[in-house]
């Protein structure tokens, strides 16, 4: 039979403060390997260079995204004539529509800005007439196409007629349909700013 030796309480004492601290040590650990974020992470300048980094990395990919996107949406001169074509179709569409025939040789495209006195004309159909984007004047010509469509077209980087160059409308659009005559009023009242331009009278209104 062994007789129990007594123990010191200094000695006791000392060793369960040990104990106590290995407790909090491991209950701390434990903590912060749950935690999502570290506590002492924002305390660590490593993490704040990486998140640097990061953002670095992260501007220049959507700048070089944005700078793709910005040059994909360039609209080269040949766009703008094909654009421009078609809109002076469409609009010629809609001046037959009213009066019942495309414009003569005298009125050419200025009767879609301007009032040329043929009856039933409800315009302007365009805001203003341009030149083409390399400052030629757009071809027009009634009754010279195909199907009884006028002839339009852009002459193109070359500026000349009648070479490969040429830009015209799709032939679809000299007819616009009647989807758009619902709630039409012309462009005076329809664009802000357009004023219709008066044609010279006829020769017999002078009179």
């Amino acid at each position: 039979m062994r007789v129990p030796v007594k123990t010191d309480p200094r000695q006791w004492r000392v060793k369960r403060r040990a104990l106590n601290r290995i407790a909090r040590e491991y209950e701390q650990k434990k903590a912060e390997l749950q935690a999502v974020v570290p506590p002492t992470l924002f305390r660590n300048p490593r993490f704040y260079f990486g998140a640097v980094i990061v953002l670095v990395l992260v501007g220049a990919s959507l700048f070089t995204a944005t700078d793709k996107a910005v040059q994909r949406l360039v609209v080269t001169p040949p766009m703008r004539a094909l654009r421009n074509v078609d809109v002076l179709a469409e609009a010629l569409g809609r001046y037959r529509f009213h009066t019942g025939c495309f414009p003569d040789a005298e009125q050419g495209l200025a009767a879609l800005v301007r009032d040329p006195h043929v009856p039933g004309w409800d315009g302007p159909y365009i805001r203003f007439l341009r030149n083409d984007p390399w400052g030629t004047p757009f071809v027009y010509a009634c009754g010279a196409g195909t199907n009884g469509l006028p002839t339009l077209f852009s002459c193109g980087p070359d500026k000349k007629p009648g070479t490969p160059d040429d830009l015209r409308p799709d032939p679809a659009r000299f007819d616009p349909g009647t989807v758009w005559t619902n709630g039409w009023v012309s462009a005076d009242k329809r664009l802000p700013g357009v004023v219709v331009l008066p044609s010279n009278p006829p020769a017999d209104a002078k009179k």
